[in-house]
C-alpha cells in the first residue's frame, strides 16, 4: 500500500482494513480504531476474523473470505465483535487486492456503523406497530359504535312496526266500531225525525262513510292486515289495486308460487320497500304503468319495483335525497339483504335481494 493511499484510508470516515492472503492485517486506519475500540499497535500483525468476527459467525466469515481471496467482492451487513465486548451491525466491502499480474494477493475491508440506522428503523417500526394499534383500536371501536348504532336502527324499525301495527289494530277495532254504531245512531235517528231533516242526516251519513273508508285505508296502510292472515302475495297484490284507484298508475304484480311464505320480517321489509318505490314513482318518475315481481333466482327471493318514467341520476351525489333509498338499505341490512337501483332515461328499476335460507318450508306452512 503506497503513501498516497495510506493518505487517502486516513482520512476516510470509515473503518478501512488490510489483510494478506492469510487473514493478517497490514493496515488499520484511526476511524477502525475508533469503531472496534483497538489500537492500530494491538491488532497489526494479527487475523482479522479472530479479532473482529463473533464466534458464531465464524463459519460464515470463513466462507466469504475465502471467496474475496479467489477474486471476489463481497458486500453485506454484518455483526461485528468491539474490543469492549459489544457487537454492533455494520456495512461490510470486502474487495481483493492484485499484483502487478492480476493474481489475488490480499484483502481490503470497508466498515460502516449502521447502529444509528438500525435503531432508527426500529424505533419507526415501533412507532408503525403503535400506530397500527391504535388504528386497530378505533377500528374495533368504529365498527362497535356502526353495530350499536345498526342494533339501534333495528329496533327503532320493529318498534315502528309494532306501534303501527297496534295503531292499525286499535282503528279497526275500536275507532271502526263507534263510526259503525254512530252509522246506525243515525239512521235510527233519521227514521225518527221529520222528512225536513231527511237531507241533513243523509249529508251527515256520507260524512261518516267517508271518515269511516279513510280510517280503513289509513289502517291498511299502516299495517296490512293480509300479510299476517294470507300472507306477502295478497297483501302486495291489494296494496297495488288501492294505489291504482288512489295514484291513476297502473300497476301489474308477478308474485312467483316459488317464493311462498317469508319471515315475518322479510315480508314487513318488502311491503314497506313496496310502498317506499311506488310512492317514489307517483311523486317523482312520470311514469303511468308499474310493475312489480317477487321472483327465485338461484339461493335468493328478489323484488323488482319497475317503471318507465324519466329515471333517476343514480351516479349523482344528489341520487339518494328524497328517494327513501337509505330507509330500503336500513331495512334490508338486518336481514341479509342488499339493494340495486338501475335508472336510464326508459325507466328505473329497485331490486331488493334477500338469501332464501329465511323462506318458510311451503309443506310446514300448509301444516301449520
Amino acid at each position: 500500500m503506497d503513501l498516497h493511499q495510506t493518505t487517502i484510508f486516513q482520512g476516510l470516515k470509515a473503518a478501512v482494513i488490510a489483510m494478506d492472503n492469510a487473514g493478517t492485517i497490514t493496515y488499520w486506519n484511526p476511524f477502525a480504531e475508533a469503531l472496534y475500540g483497538w489500537q492500530a499497535q494491538e491488532v497489526l500483525g494479527r487475523n482479522s476474523i479472530e479479532i473482529t468476527t463473533t464466534p458464531a459467525t465464524y463459519e460464515e466469515t470463513n466462507e466469504i473470505m475465502t471467496a474475496v481471496k479467489a477474486g471476489l467482492s463481497w458486500s453485506g451487513e454484518f455483526m461485528v465483535f468491539c474490543k469492549g465486548g459489544e457487537y454492533l451491525p455494520a456495512l461490510i466491502t470486502l474487495s481483493p487486492i492484485f499484483d502487478e499480474n492480476g493474481a489475488p494477493i490480499g484483502v481490503i475491508g470497508i466498515s460502516q456503523d449502521i447502529s444509528w440506522r438500525k435503531q432508527a428503523d426500529e424505533k419507526l417500526r415501533k412507532h408503525q406497530a403503535e400506530l397500527e394499534k391504535r388504528v386497530r383500536e378505533r377500528t374495533a371501536e368504529l365498527a362497535q359504535s356502526n353495530r350499536s348504532l345498526r342494533a339501534l336502527s333495528d329496533r327503532l324499525f320493529k318498534a315502528q312496526e309494532d306501534e303501527r301495527r297496534r295503531i292499525a289494530r286499535e282503528l279497526h277495532d275500536s275507532t271502526g266500531q263507534v263510526m259503525a254504531a254512530l252509522t246506525m245512531t243515525l239512521n235510527r235517528l233519521q227514521r225518527a225525525s221529520s222528512a225536513a231533516n231527511l237531507d241533513a242526516f243523509e249529508e251527515c251519513k256520507v260524512m261518516v262513510n267517508t271518515v269511516t273508508a279513510d280510517i280503513r285505508n289509513l289502517s291498511y296502510l299502516l299495517h296490512p292486515p293480509f300479510i299476517d292472515e294470507l300472507g306477502l302475495g295478497p297483501a302486495i297484490r291489494e296494496y297495488a289495486q288501492g294505489f291504482q284507484k288512489r295514484s291513476g298508475i297502473r300497476v301489474e304484480v308477478e308474485f312467483s308460487p316459488e317464493v311462498g311464505r317469508l319471515s315475518q320480517d322479510q315480508e314487513i321489509a318488502i311491503f314497506r320497500i313496496i310502498q317506499e318505490a311506488l310512492g317514489n314513482i307517483h311523486r317523482h318518475s312520470g311514469s303511468t304503468v308499474a310493475n312489480i315481481a317477487m321472483l327465485c333466482r338461484g339461493n335468493c327471493v328478489v323484488l323488482e319495483v319497475r317503471d318507465q318514467g324519466r329515471g333517476l341520476l343514480v351516479d349523482s351525489k344528489h341520487a339518494n335525497r328524497g328517494v327513501g333509498v337509505k330507509s330500503m338499505q336500513e331495512r334490508l341490512r338486518p336481514l341479509g339483504g342488499s339493494l340495486q337501483i338501475e335508472s336510464s332515461d326508459a325507466g328505473t328499476t329497485v331490486r331488493a335481494i334477500l338469501p332464501a335460507e329465511a323462506r318458510l318450508d311451503l309443506a310446514l306452512a300448509e301444516i301449520a
